[in-house]
């Protein structure tokens, strides 16, 4: 009787999950139509320490993390450069309960999708504050991602994501170096270069600096279509840092 009774409040449990995202996700455009296949491109942009340290400040000053202080500052150039006031996208989470469990099996065990819809009335400080509700309420009704597609009732055509066309990550997790007589190795995290999206924004921590990676097929985007993105995200968190209380509206008319 126990196990049937943790059944149905899992079942409940569940079906309140899907009905969140049911309702989160409900009319969210697509960036793209386009299929993606074949191995990744990728381009390398640096956010120096000095503007590394005045994102981190901004972040603290209101109340949230660099995760949502850079996923912000990357929705509002991601807006500018596709059009688009409406954004989706995924980034990976760690679902493991345990230090055993998370050193054996891995940190990024699934995706949840973000969305962001830009008004461009608002501040960046009030748009920040938004998204940082968005993702803690996003990430507290995480779900494997399989479960998710299947509450959405999603059926995706070959060479396309279910939900998202763009990634978003921040790898800050700490990794070791590692000792080996006569050599020095430091570890880094990297894309293994193929996934269903269309583009991908991998941000490693170093030091007080960030290194920005981005990830891109080919035959749809070009190398000089990622610089300028780069660019528009780099000039939105350099702006930002500098008029926290600057509209959305005034800050994208500054990129180019």
């Amino acid at each position: 009787m126990g196990r049937c009774r943790a059944c149905l409040l899992a079942a409940c449990s569940a079906g309140t999950t899907g009905e969140f995202w049911r309702t989160h996700l409900a009319g969210a455009p697509r960036l793209w139509n386009t299929a993606v296949s074949g191995e990744m491109k990728r381009c390398v942009t640096q956010v120096s320490g000095e503007l590394g340290r005045a994102v981190r400040e901004l972040a603290r000053r209101n109340g949230a993390t660099l995760f949502t202080t850079l996923l912000t500052a990357f929705q509002i150039a991601l807006s500018k450069w596709t059009g688009q006031d409406d954004i989706v996208v995924g980034t990976p989470v760690a679902n493991r309960s345990t230090q055993a469990a998370r050193e054996t099996m891995g940190y990024c065990s699934g995706i949840v999708p973000l969305r962001g819809q830009i008004d461009r009335t608002r501040s960046f400080a009030e748009s920040l504050h938004a998204v940082h509700e968005t993702t803690v309420e996003s990430f507290a009704n995480a779900i494997p991602f399989a479960e998710l597609v299947r509450a959405l009732g999603i059926v995706t055509p070959p060479g396309h994501n279910p939900i998202f066309e763009v990634r978003f990550a921040l790898q800050n997790h700490p990794i070791p170096d590692v000792a080996v007589p006569g050599l020095s190795l430091q570890l880094r995290m990297r894309s293994t270069g193929t996934a269903r999206f269309n583009l991908a924004c991998e941000i490693n921590e170093e030091g007080e600096a960030m290194e920005v990676a981005w990830l891109f097929h080919a035959d749809q985007f070009s190398q000089a279509d990622i610089e300028q993105v780069g660019r528009m995200y780099l000039d939105v968190l350099t702006g930002v840092c500098q008029s926290p209380e600057i509209l959305t509206a005034a800050l994208m008319t500054t990129l180019r």
